[in-house]
């Protein structure tokens, strides 16, 4: 396997593809992608997590049911996924990122840790795709469920 087909097998997950893992619907277009992650090493990265847990206590009641099933989701991904992690190198990159307009630091953060880690954020995020390209970032480092082999 050449060095090349080796990172596009390795993805970060972004948040919308870390909330079905938790038990919470995230778009039609990210469900399909689903279908075709088995054949990837999945990253995964708390900053994620976080985001995700945002999103999800807003629609939630709390129920039993559905801390149970968070947490079932939590265990999932980190039996099932790797860590990226968070290094100085990436904060200084995402920062760099936040200075040149991209103000939200939870995309400038994992796009800076798939870039750091050789790895690629799956990513439905429109506006993240569009700044990286007009400010000559690495598009290689997003991948988006369409490009999924």
């Amino acid at each position: 396997m050449s060095k090349k087909s080796l990172q596009r097998s390795r993805l970060l997950l972004d948040t919308s593809f870390i909330l079905p893992v938790l038990g919470f619907e995230s778009s039609a277009r990210v469900m399909r992608a689903f279908q075709r992650l088995g054949s990837y090493e999945l990253y995964y990265n708390d900053i994620s997590v976080l985001e995700a847990l945002w999103k999800i206590v807003k629609v939630i009641k709390g129920t039993r049911k559905e801390l149970q099933r968070i947490k079932e989701g939590v265990i999932a991904i980190k039996k099932t996924m790797k860590y990226a992690p968070i290094s100085g190198e990436v904060v200084e990159k995402a920062i760099h990122m936040y200075k040149l307009g991209h103000k939200d630091m939870i995309d400038n953060l994992l796009y800076s840790t798939a870039i750091v880690n050789k790895l690629k954020l799956l990513t439905v995020d429109r506006e993240l795709i569009e700044f990286v390209e007009k400010h000559d970032l690495v598009r290689d480092a997003i991948i988006t469920p369409e490009e999924l082999e």
